[in-house]
Order: C-alpha cells, then sequence, then structure tokens
C-alpha cells in the first residue's frame, strides 16, 4: 500500500526531500540482509497463534488453548502480552515486502482473536504489568499492529478495532506525557512514545481528535524544544524510549509542520553521533551518556549491556529514515548502514522457546547472549526492524531516484513516466563494488543519486564504463536519458581503519572496514590492554573475503565481522600501539 495521506500532503507542502518505497517495492535478492531477513521471516511466521492469544483469552475467560508463553509475556509476567502488536506488525510487513499470503492471514488470524477478547473486556490489558506499569508502551504496541494489519495486510477488522482499543486504554494512561527517568527508576511508562502512531490513526479514522492526542502527548518541555534550541539533553534519559520518541517528532513535523521537530531531530542526531560505539550503537545500561568525559570507555569494563540492540536498532534506523526523507543528507545513510550491519544484522537468532537477544556487549571476552528473561521487549522491535529492511536502500522524489544502500536487490518504481526496474548486484560488503542495471527505464527522463560513504576515499564510478568524479561523503547523480541495460558501477574502497570509542581514549579502538565492525575471536586474557599494531599489522585469511589475521605475544588473532559472529567468544576494543 501507498504512504498514508498525511505523508502525501507533506511532501506536496515540501517538508519531505525524498519519500520511502512502500513495501513490496523492494525484493532482496541475496547477500546477508537476505539471509537473516528470510530466517527472521520463517521463525514468526512459525509463531503458534493459540500461545500468543492465551493471555488475552484467559484474561477473558475464553476458553484458552496452547502452552503458556512463559517469560515476560504470561499473565503473571513483567508486561503481559507486551509484544502481541508488534508481532501483528512485523508479519504485515513481511508479508507486504514479500508477497507472502501465509503472513497476512496469519496476522489477520491474531487481529481476530485479539478483537474477540477486547468486546468482552473493558480493561484490555491482560495483567497487571501492562496496566499498571506500562500501559501507553503497550497501547502503542497494540495500535502499531492493528495500523499494520489494516494498511499492509488488508484486515479491515483492524481498523475497526483501533478506536475501541485506544478508547480501552486511555482510563490506565496517564493523562500527561511524562518523562522516564533512567533504566530501572519509576515511572516506567513511555507516553511520548504514543504519538507517532496516533497521527496514523488519525489518518486512517479520519478523526482529529486522535491528532490531537498526539499533539498533546509530545514531550517538548523535556525533550523536542530544548533539542530545537540546540541543547544536549540527552544525558542520563532512557536511552531507546526517548530515541523511539523522536519518529513521533517526525510526524508532528509532517503532520503538523511546526520546524522545530525537524531541528529537534537533526540536533539530536548530532548528538548521538558523540555516544556512539564503533557499532552504531549507544546507551550503556539503557542511558545516554556525558559526551567528552570518557563514559563510553569507561563502560567496557564496567557493563555487559551496552547497546539494547533490537529495540536501539529500530528506533535508530527510523530515525535515519526519517531524516534522509526531510534533509537528503548523506551523513544519515552513512549512519544507517552501520547500524544495520553491526547491530540488529548482528543480532543472534532468536530459538524456539522464547529466548531472544537483547543487549550487545562490547567488553572484553564477550559472549552473544540470550536475554534471561523469555519474550522480552526486543523480540517485537526484531521482527519490525528487520521487515523494514527493504525501505532503506532506496528513496525517491518524483524526477530521481536515490540508491542509499548497496545489497542485492531489485527495485520496481512506479511512476508518471513508466515504471522504471533496477537491478543491483554486489557481493559487498565482502567486495567494493555494487552494479546497479536499468532493466526497464520507463520514460527514462529521471536522474540517479548514488550516497558516496564519507569511509570512501578513492571511491570510482562509471556510467556504461565511462568514469565520472565523485567524492566520499556526498551523493553523486548521474542525469542522462536512461534505457534499458543501462549500468551504473560504484567502486567504494575498504581500507581498514580504526575509530576511537571516544574522544578522551583515542588509542582504544575498533577495527572498522567500510560499514562494518570487525571483533577479534577467542581473545586471551587482558588482550583489549594490550598494546596492538592495528591495523596495519593485519592481513587477509587466504581465501576469505572478511577474515583477517595477526599475530601478537605468541598469539594469533582473528577478526570476522561482528554479524559473523555466533557463539564464539570475541573482543571489539583495542589499544593502538
Amino acid at each position: 500500500m501507498g504512504l498514508p495521506a498525511s505523508a502525501i500532503a507533506a511532501a506536496s507542502q515540501g517538508r519531505e526531500v525524498y519519500r520511502e518505497f512502500p513495501y513490496g517495492a523492494v525484493r532482496l535478492t541475496g547477500g546477508p540482509i537476505k539471509r537473516q531477513f528470510d530466517a527472521i521471516h520463517a521463525h514468526y511466521l512459525a509463531l503458534d497463534n493459540d500461545r500468543l492469544l492465551k493471555v488475552f483469552r484467559q484474561h477473558a475467560g475464553l476458553p484458552a488453548p496452547g502452552r503458556d508463553m512463559g517469560g515476560w509475556y504470561d499473565a503473571d509476567g513483567f508486561v503481559p502480552g507486551l509484544t502481541f502488536g508488534q508481532y501483528i506488525s512485523g508479519l504485515s510487513r513481511l508479508g507486504a515486502a514479500t508477497g507472502d499470503q501465509a503472513a497476512h492471514d496469519k496476522a489477520a488470524a491474531l487481529v481476530k482473536g485479539f478483537g474477540e477478547v477486547i468486546r468482552r473486556v473493558d480493561n484490555p490489558y491482560a495483567g497487571k504489568g501492562s496496566s499498571e506499569v506500562w500501559p501507553a508502551y503497550v497501547m502503542d504496541k497494540y495500535v502499531v499492529g492493528l495500523i499494520d494489519a489494516y494498511r499492509l495486510s488488508g484486515v479491515e477488522e483492524a481498523k475497526a478495532l483501533l478506536p475501541q482499543v485506544i478508547d480501552k486504554c486511555l482510563p490506565y494512561i496517564s493523562p500527561v506525557s511524562k518523562d522516564r527517568i533512567g533504566k530501572k527508576d519509576p515511572p516506567y511508562d513511555e507516553t511520548y512514545v504514543i504519538s507517532e502512531n496516533l497521527f496514523h490513526v488519525a489518518d486512517i479514522t479520519g478523526d482529529d481528535k486522535y491528532r490531537a492526542m498526539a499533539v498533546h502527548y509530545l514531550l517538548d518541555p523535556e525533550w523536542f524544544d530544548p533539542l530545537a534550541a540546540g541543547k544536549n539533553v540527552l544525558p542520563t534519559k532512557h536511552a531507546y524510549s526517548h530515541a523511539i520518541a523522536l519518529s513521533s517528532g517526525a510526524q508532528a513535523w509532517l503532520t503538523i509542520g511546526d520546524p522545530k521537530y525537524r531541528m529537534a531531530l537533526e540536533n539530536a542526531w548530532k548528538f548521538l553521533e558523540l555516544q556512539r560505539f564503533a557499532s552504531g550503537g549507544w546507551g550503556p545500561e539503557e542511558q545516554f551518556v556525558e559526551p567528552h568525559q570518557g563514559k563510553l570507555a569507561e563502560a567496557l569494563k564496567a557493563s555487559t549491556a551496552h547497546f539494547e540492540t533490537p529495540c536501539g536498532s529500530f528506533a535508530d534506523m527510523k530515525l535515519a529514515r526519517y531524516l534522509i526523507r526531510f534533509t537528503g543528507g548523506a551523513q544519515y545513510g552513512d549512519g544507517l548502514e552501520r547500524t544495520l550491519y553491526n547491530t540488529m544484522l548482528a543480532a543472534r537468532l532468536p530459538d524456539s522457546d522464547g529466548d531472544y537477544p537483547y543487549y550487545s556487549d562490547y567488553g572484553p571476552q564477550a559472549d552473544k547472549e540470550y536475554y534471561p528473561k523469555k519474550w522480552p521487549c526486543c523480540s517485537g522491535t526484531l521482527v519490525q526492524g528487520v521487515a523494514d529492511y527493504v525501505l532503506n536502500l532506496y528513496f525517491h522524489d518524483d524526477d530521481a531516484l536515490l540508491v542509499n544502500m548497496f545489497a542485492p536487490s531489485n527495485l520496481t518504481w512506479n511512476r508518471a513516466g513508466g515504471a522504471v526496474r533496477i537491478e543491483q548486484v554486489t557481493d559487498y560488503p565482502a567486495a567494493d563494488t555494487t552494479r546497479i542495471v536499468v532493466r526497464d527505464a520507463g520514460d527514462g527522463d529521471f536522474a540517479m543519486r548514488l550516497r558516496v560513504p564519507a569511509w570512501a576515499m578513492g571511491a570510482r564510478l562509471s556510467v556504461n564504463g565511462a568514469q565520472r568524479e565523485v567524492t566520499a561523503g556526498k551523493i553523486a547523480e548521474v542525469s542522462r536519458r536512461w534505457k534499458n541495460g543501462d549500468t551504473v558501477e560504484l567502486v567504494l574502497p575498504q581500507t581498514l581503519r580504526m575509530l576511537p570509542v571516544d574522544d578522551r581514549h583515542p588509542n582504544l579502538a575498533a577495527v572498522m572496514r567500510g560499514p562494518v565492525m570487525y571483533v577479534g575471536l577467542n581473545p586471551w586474557e587482558g588482550v583489549m590492554d594490550q598494546p596492538l599494531p592495528l591495523p596495519g599489522a593485519l592481513t587477509p585469511v587466504a581465501g576469505q573475503a572478511q577474515a583477517f589475521t595477526m599475530a601478537a605475544g605468541g598469539h594469533d588473532l582473528v577478526f570476522v565481522p561482528y554479524f559473523a559472529v555466533e557463539a564464539e567468544r570475541y573482543n571489539t576494543y583495542f589499544t593502538v600501539a
């Protein structure tokens, strides 16, 4: 399905430089992104409907077959039923992205079961945790599931349920938006995250009260106002909840047009750049830190919870896409690419019993571990974020195509001058080259723009073999009358480099190749503190495009992409000699 009415109207009013392609326009055809995409698709399609609905049916006094979910999800869990709506959302997105009718049917069946419960109860929450601790947070998950089931899977019942669910949730939600204080200190609820989806509900229902509600719950005094004024208010705030709230500000810009929200997003990105580990992740122990004080380096040995991975990745990639749409800036594509490859793509795949990835650990002697509680919040953002991979590759305006990421894929662009079909062929990031082939040019009257990453010094671009000059960190544009078979080749030299953990520790750094963070496998005790001649001592492993080795202190150390690590122990940061 297409863009919501408000987004189309916003584009005509100049609030967007580019637009996203709808789900289904882009198909992944190979590479590590598609491998994870397919695995996640299969995993969530295999979740048992009765198990997912059981806690809600028990709450309504209905027959409730199926095994208990356990963990956070059960009636006596931390936040009962917390991720149910996100599973529906993810299934609808996967169905729309791939054309898989089974995913649409599963989303419809879950909506039907949920509707049977909602019509029988006054309290829509499945237990105390969700009604007393996080009512706004859980309502937002219900709402996004119904929005996507309606828009992407065509489930009419989902549209009818939206006002019913919201009206039944509101008595449990704070009448004013309130900030969340840290990871453990109350209040936990995150009222300021609900606005993004309430703007969508207003579009779907045509009822302006939801738009007014969305505006009401924006966290202006504590968040958007100071950010718009250029004040860095990130430190000490709960990281994920405030990052995902930036998407509410994005919809506020699109819908009501107040430029402070766009400015707040642009400034928040600048402040986030001071928070990032080499992976692109941020927020050790789920809190933003004070910049320029060495806090990220300190966290490496003080914590094993350096980035709340699927949740944080979901928020970060959404923010990057909004900023690409609003500004067209190449830096946001660079950030999106780094986050995707090193955080969500690097997350351990879930098992069959509710064990999911949650935190990334960048400390010494680290492992990729499951969260100790089953069915955590990150199980919901994992499927949504992976389903959204198809949104990250390409953007467009009426007359230009932006190639933002480099992955094997096919694109169909339906435009006034006739459908354009593009094929991207590449082994990136293992290889340095990507080829864009025009399979159907339509009327041929469009520009092609390609993001040249800031790290890609010496990048080269050719059109049908003719070289063109490009600049790292900029968008390269090719304007011509395209014809079928035209080929654009972009070469992005991925030279090994070191990226310091923070500005107070310039010699404590991670190995980077292009957008990808490399880690040392099976490290010895104390390796992080031993000065090593990096990256110069690294040599390629024969026959492997993405493995390097070095010898130091009587040990051999092999470096591979963090996303390639499974059960091995690894080390991320090293002291550079």
